[in-house]
Formats: C-alpha cells, structure tokens, sequence
C-alpha cells in the first residue's frame, strides 16, 4: 500500500498509516498550496519558478526562492517524518514532483476510471463512470476561498465531473438502465444549462420510462435556454424526439413508441449521426473571418439547423476567393475586416464571376461608403457582427441578389443613409 493517501476531493486529508492530517497541519496556506500545486500536476515535476509564480501571481519577492525551499521542508516533515528527500515529496533537477509509488490520490484514481471508461463496453464503461462519480462527489480542494490558480483548476475539474456525468447517462440508456440515465443527466444539466447533450439524454431517458408529457416540458426548456442563451435550436436528436412525443402523446389509446438503440454520439459540434443530416438538402455556407473563436462558434450554429451547413472557413481576402471557387458554396458569411484586406474586396472578387452569388457581410460600425460599394457591387445583406443568431439564420435562408439588406441599427448610425442609397431594404 502506498506510503500516503491523500484526498482533494472536498477538504484536503491526508493519511499516513493510523495518521490523519488536514489542510491546517500542514505549516500554515503557503505549504499547503504547493502541495496541492504537486499534487494537481501528479507525478509530473513543477518548476521551482512556476510554484513561485502561482503561489505570489507572478510577484514573488525576492526571497522567494529560499522561502519555497523552507516551505518543501516543511511539508517534509509534517508528510513524511525521517525520510527526508526519499519520502513521496521528491526534489528533481529544477524543481519538485510527487512519486507516483508512494502516494494514492482520488484525484488520480478519478481519472484513470473515466479514461478506461472510454475504451470499455456501454455496460462497464456504466460502472467505471459510476465509481468515479461516487469519488468526485465533493468539489475539488473543497469549498474554502482559494487563489486564482486554484480556483481555475477548480473549474475546469468541474466541467471534467460534468462531461462524466454526460457520458454515464448515455451509457446507461444504451444498456437500458433508464433510472440511472435520469440522475446523470439531471444533474448534468443543472451544472451545464448550455450542454445539449446532457438534455438529450435527459429527454431520451423521460421517453424511454414513458413520460411524454414530462418529456416535452424538459425539451421546451432546452429550446428556450438555448434560444435565450446561444440564439440557436435544438440539435436533430431532440427534434426527433420531440416529433415522436408529440404523436405519442396525442395518441388516444395504445402504449408510447420506444425509440431504437442510443447511438452516442463524440463530436460536440454534430450531435445527430451523419446519416441523419442530409447534407444533400442543406444550404452549404462558406464563413469567411479572421477570428478563429467566432467561426468555430457560428459554423457549430450553422450545423445544428436543419437546412444549413458549414463547408469551410476563410480568414484572408485570398482563402476566401480561392476556397468560393473550390467549395461553390451557396452563400458567403464575410466580415468587413479579414487578415489581409477588406471584405468588400474579396466579395467584388467572387461576384466579377459569380454575379449570382449570395454574400451576406458582418461588421460591427459600417460606413456609408462601405454600404454604398456593397450595394452597387450586388452584397446580399449587411448585419451587425453581434446581432442576434435568429436574424443572421434568418437573413441566410431569404437574401436574395439585387436587394442589399441592411440591419436597422446599422442603418440608425448612418444618419439618412437609407434615403441616399438606392436598393438598400431594412
């Protein structure tokens, strides 16, 4: 058994044979935290500069070095009295690292259950997720006010917890075990209001035990929170079910359809299985922007609806020509401002030999001379780069060549702009 076996899962504990010690036996916060710096990097060596670097946020004193130094020794003696440097605190060229060998920590045992959970069968992989639950019950270092550093681990732990949760209740409707699929997914929505994951299988699993009507209150809050919170609808998993639901629970006798087999599904930004998009009959939509966040967030937008879909990103004048004549997209999202020039630039480019193109163009404060060029070159529509989804899915799906559409508040900065142009529609 190894030498210590150590909790931060709730308060730090640490036991040494018939030895308890906690959090305020360890030397004062100082020590404390750069064991538990040691211990969320476990089995990894930590640099001297970066403990100091996290223990003062970067502006350590210049006695820093010896202070961290007494503060090891410190913890040396409290975690393993006589042992000196040969115990499971363990000096290494620049720095420190805990041995692996002698010490047992939950947080390692947490995520070596969900990694073989991933490469297990539904049925145990249910188990495995289960037991690493059980462990993770508790907050990471407990619940008392800590620095930034560790509040950040804290945080991203809990997304962790969260996608664990997700997969447990997935992995529970595929075996059947619809009970256990309801608490995961519960409470993984109550931690992660924005996962449409954690709802399908919330809503799947109220189908399966036959509670249409409880089912579709829970996919009507999806949709709201997701309309409210995202500006987008639920994926095609949720619409299917919500279509069955509706038919089942309108029928006047005779008992609920059940759904077939779950199919879990890996990839976040496309939650329904490839056979079921229909690529065929969507409308493919080129994005060009240099900022890689935003395109990432609205192709994952433009996946989730039913008639439209992603084919490609641009973020340079160059990629956006060079990738419209690739891909032949049926409409262009550009920004006014790419990489290396205007928007206007790569649209006049594209329509010299693709009058018919549809472009719809993001800005965030346009000109009137901007508007006026994307209207005589034959743009579809001006929007605001941080308008509403609703209306940019919208404007996608109806604007036509020949009649620019401009958002009203891009107009409301420009004065009589509306009036002056000719073929500009709010």
């Amino acid at each position: 058994m190894p030498a210590l076996q150590i909790s931060v899962f709730g308060p730090l504990t640490i036991r040494c044979g018939g030895k308890e010690l906690t959090a305020k036996d360890l030397g004062g916060p100082k020590p404390r935290q750069v064991l538990e710096i040691l211990l969320l990097s476990f089995g990894t060596a930590v640099s001297k500069t970066r403990i100091m670097d996290l223990l003062w946020d970067g502006n350590h004193p210049a006695v820093a070095l010896p202070t961290l130094e007494s503060y090891v020794s410190v913890l040396r003696r409290h975690l393993q009295p006589g042992a000196g440097r040969t115990g499971p605190l363990r000096t290494v060229t620049g720095g420190y690292a805990i041995d692996r060998s002698l010490v047992e920590l939950d947080l390692d045992r947490f995520e070596t259950l969900t990694k073989m959970a991933s490469q297990a069968e539904p049925r145990e992989a249910l188990a495995l997720l289960t037991n690493a639950l059980e462990l993770a019950s508790a907050p990471l270092l407990g619940d008392e006010l800590l620095p930034a550093w560790a509040e950040q681990e804290r945080a991203l732990h809990a997304d962790q917890v969260n996608v664990a949760r997700v997969l447990a209740a997935e992995a529970a409707l595929t075996v059947g075990d619809v009970a256990k699929a309801m608490t995961f997914s519960n409470a993984a929505v109550k931690e992660d209001p924005l996962n449409e994951r954690a709802w399908t299988a919330l809503v799947l699993g109220l189908e399966r035990n036959g509670e249409n009507t409880e089912a579709l209150r829970t996919y009507d809050r999806c949709r709201r929170v997701m309309d409210e919170e995202l500006g987008c609808a639920p994926g095609p998993l949720l619409r299917d079910a919500q279509a069955r639901l509706l038919s089942n629970t309108a029928a006047a006798s005779g008992p609920a359809e059940v759904p077939g087999p779950i199919h879990v599904v890996k990839e976040s930004r496309h939650p329904a299985p490839a056979s079921a998009r229909q690529e065929t009959e969507r409308m493919r939509i080129l994005i060009a922007d240099d900022h890689t966040t935003f395109s990432d967030l609205l192709a994952g937008a433009l996946d989730r609806e039913p008639d439209l879909a992603s084919v490609g990103a641009a973020k340079s004048v160059a990629s956006a020509v060079s990738m419209f004549h690739e891909l032949q997209p049926d409409v262009v999202i550009m920004d006014l401002h790419l990489a290396d020039g205007s928007g206007l630039t790569a649209s006049e480019r594209i329509l010299a030999e693709a009058p018919d193109a549809r472009i719809v163009m993001l800005t965030g404060n346009p000109s009137q001379e901007a508007l006026r060029e994307a209207a005589g070159m034959g743009v579809c529509a001006f929007l605001p780069k941080d308008g509403a989804l609703a209306i940019m899915l919208d404007t996608l799906r109806h604007a036509r060549p020949g009649n620019l559409i401009v958002h009203p508040s891009l107009l409301a900065g420009l004065g009589s702009m509306g009036a002056q142009a000719p073929g500009l529609s709010a």
